[in-house]
């Protein structure tokens, strides 16, 4: 789906047009003419939708304190413009997002000069707080954007992966299944005392539809289920970590011994200490906040300090819930430098699928030359040197990175 956000004001002496829309570039000059003077079909304060066409436009007309308007009072309208129907709720979802955005810019009691950015020769003496705001609001945009788009954008195939997996009936399941093909009834039997509020047949009936599971009728009566693919959420050092060294030099050696140090102990965690991380992680990408902070971070660090800048205090009252819980769980780390305090990837997150470990099993083992003893001497030699500096340097991880970009 196509989502542009857009805030509308009314100048003076032009009348209703587009201050600014994000993406930049997406609000065709057609579009922005079209969007800007529905203004004038709007009297009160309050949400409403509008058609052009093929598209769609939900919008929030509201007015705020100015020292400089005619009635003291500047009218504007943010509004998001999307491709395609959305469902009542996300409509819902976007109108409560546009209030909070009309609260923050009220908020600001000097917001208003933002909207004289084109009228600069009249306010010199100004110019300086005018293009602070006006950056603001431009900001405050690009935020609800992100915002609005996660909440209309199709899900990534991981997110709907661990959407599925991040219940504890779901997880469980395929674990068991994992060991084997188990027979129906038998699963059954073992799903109803372990979860006795949840539906077996509709669980098996998803992960059939969805292809994790395949049953297979034996004779007439008896059936076996049997795992097609096995799912794990794992721990991979941060590939942004490399943009850091020639970004900001600096944070790397911040950075790099606390990478270090969690990974050594990662390596030494028993199997059921792996598998709650694994839950873990599968509930922290199946999460759409916090997903959203770990999307944003696989793209370059935050600074903390800016974010009660960027976003509503009830934003940012959830965003900082957020971070904390990422900080506990060793997803994010957050590091001081010269007075300012970065957000950072600590460890990356990725979910990955296998033939289950009992399908591999019966596959044929190949025959083994010569040349493959050789290599699988060479593997044990590198292993060895691994269990003797177990720590990952700067070099381990752009190898790491270059592979999986492989």
């Amino acid at each position: 789906m196509k989502t542009i956000v857009a805030i509308s004001y009314f100048h003076r002496k032009i009348g209703p047009l587009v201050f600014n829309s994000y993406p930049k570039n997406a609000l065709d000059k057609d579009l922005a003419v079209k969007l800007a003077n529905i203004m004038d079909q709007q009297f009160n304060e309050g949400f409403f939708t509008h058609s052009f066409e093929n598209l769609k436009s939900m919008n929030y007309y509201f007015e705020i304190h100015s020292d400089w308007a005619r009635g003291n009072k500047e009218m504007l309208m943010v509004s998001t413009v999307v491709d395609q129907q959305i469902l009542p709720e996300i409509e819902e979802k976007i109108s409560d997002l546009c209030i909070e955005f009309s609260e923050q810019l009220q908020s600001n009691e000097e917001i208003y000069t933002a909207f004289y950015i084109n009228d600069l020769n009249y306010h010199e003496n100004e110019k300086e707080i005018i293009l602070k705001n006006e950056a603001f609001v431009k900001a405050w945009l690009k935020n609800l954007y992100k915002t609005i788009d996660e909440e209309t954008r199709e899900k990534t195939e991981e997110q709907k992966i661990a959407i599925l997996l991040n219940e504890k009936h779901m997880f469980d399941t395929l674990e068991m299944l994992s060991k084997g093909p188990i027979t129906l009834e038998w699963l059954r039997e073992w799903f109803f005392k372990k979860f006795p509020d949840k539906d077996f047949e509709e669980i098996i009936n998803s992960l059939v539809e969805k292809q994790f599971i395949f049953i297979n009728q034996i004779g007439l009566v008896e059936k076996y289920v049997l795992l097609l693919k096995e799912v794990n959420a794992e721990r991979i050092p941060p590939d942004t970590v490399i943009e850091y060294i020639d970004d900001k030099p600096e944070l790397i050696d911040l950075l790099l011994p606390k990478v270090q140090e969690y990974y050594s102990k990662y390596e030494k965690k028993s199997d059921y200490e792996l598998k709650e991380d694994t839950f873990t992680l599968f509930q922290i990408m199946a999460d759409p906040k916090k997903y959203s902070v770990l999307r944003e971070l696989r793209n370059g660090l935050i600074l903390k300090d800016m974010l009660p800048k960027l976003v509503t205090k009830k934003s940012l009252d959830s965003l900082m819930e957020t971070i904390e819980f990422l900080k506990k769980y060793d997803v994010i780390e957050e590091l001081n430098n010269n007075g300012e305090t970065y957000i950072v990837l600590k460890t990356n997150l990725q979910i990955t699928t296998a033939f289950p470990e009992w399908m591999r099993k019966l596959l044929p083992k190949e025959s083994e030359p010569v040349v493959t003893n050789k290599y699988s001497r060479k593997v044990k030699d590198v292993d060895k040197e691994e269990e003797e500096s177990p720590l990952l340097s700067i070099d381990d991880m752009k190898s790491n990175n270059s592979g999986s970009n492989s």
